[in-house]
């Protein structure tokens, strides 16, 4: 049980520092430029399985909450 919440919570901080790099990754070339208003699509599929993968640890914490009651 313990490992289990341990490992999650380290996923959910690798998932939080992912999306940190994501919101702030910016190319050497845009650097002193107007960054574009459009994110680049593969940011934009990144961030959807990154908020896909947040659901499922949700779910997986609760059903861990509800087995150890």
């Amino acid at each position: 049980e313990e490992e289990k919440l341990r490992k999650e919570e380290e996923e959910k901080q690798r998932q939080e520092d992912q999306q940190k790099l994501l919101s702030v990754n910016i190319t050497p070339e845009a650097k002193g430029k107007e960054i574009e208003a459009d994110p680049h699509p593969l940011v934009l599929v990144l961030q959807e399985k990154l908020e896909a993968q947040i659901v499922e640890q949700e779910k997986l914490k609760e059903e861990v909450k509800n087995l150890s009651e």
